[in-house]
């Protein structure tokens, strides 16, 4: 009965163990991916703690123009978009704007994420109202002219946008329109939570347990073989 008792006490604890490594494992960790710095075309990928972050740009013109060429652009303040057209007289800036094309902002990440908070930046409440922004999850309008709160009169305000619900920002692409002609922005960061891959140490505790689990099942029956021979 003793050795039976051990064995109980022993597996109960290695059971344990594993579970607890598991679940040290699997903890979603929050990861921030600052979007600003010096000015450059194509930007291109960004990695953080193994998550790749990849950044493009779409227009939709107006009529009377046509875009020839679109590009995400870095600046301090965050991405924008730089759209060209044909038309000499086009004259665009470098936010994600709605004056004289549609623009978009795309993110895609190499692995489902959530979306937790987007940092938008030179957000203006002046007196053409209040920046807007239309958010889509891989390529499908989630929600439309969405009020980017914290502007100024100088267009120059800093705002972190954290409301996204589990179903609106799960996936692995996210934009961001200009949600009427007047409304101009930069996006500065992102930040998204993933479940961690569980570690090398994750499956050798659990390689572990079970080992040492069919080990003590072995000598107990050893034991209580050995225990009737005797008894009889």
């Amino acid at each position: 009965m003793r050795t039976l008792s051990i064995f109980k006490t022993v597996s109960a604890l290695a059971a344990a163990s594993v579970v607890a490594v598991i679940a040290s494992g699997g903890k979603a960790s929050a990861i921030t991916f600052n979007l600003g710095g010096p000015a450059q075309l194509n930007p291109g990928s960004i990695t953080q703690s193994g998550i790749q972050l990849t950044s493009t740009a779409s227009a939709t013109p107006r009529q009377n123009f046509t875009v020839v060429e679109v590009n995400a652009f870095r600046t301090n303040n965050g991405l924008g978009i730089l759209t060209d057209t044909n038309d000499p007289s086009f004259a665009d800036n470098n936010q994600i704007d709605g004056l004289r094309a549609i623009e978009t902002l795309t993110l895609t990440f190499n692995q489902a994420v959530s979306l937790t908070s987007v940092t938008f930046t030179s957000i203006s409440n002046g007196l053409l109202g209040n920046d807007n922004f239309t958010f889509l999850n891989n390529g499908s309008v989630v929600f439309s002219n969405q009020n980017i709160p914290g502007g100024n009169a100088s267009d120059t305000g800093t705002s972190i946008f954290n409301s996204f619900t589990p179903s609106q920002g799960t996936g692995t692409s996210f934009g961001f329109r200009a949600g009427q002609i007047n409304d101009d922005f930069f996006i500065s960061s992102v930040e998204v939570t993933a479940t961690a891959v569980p570690e090398p140490i994750t499956i050798a505790g659990m390689a572990m347990g079970s080992a040492f689990g069919v080990v003590l099942r072995r000598k107990y029956k050893k034991a209580a073989k050995l225990s009737a021979k005797m008894s009889s």
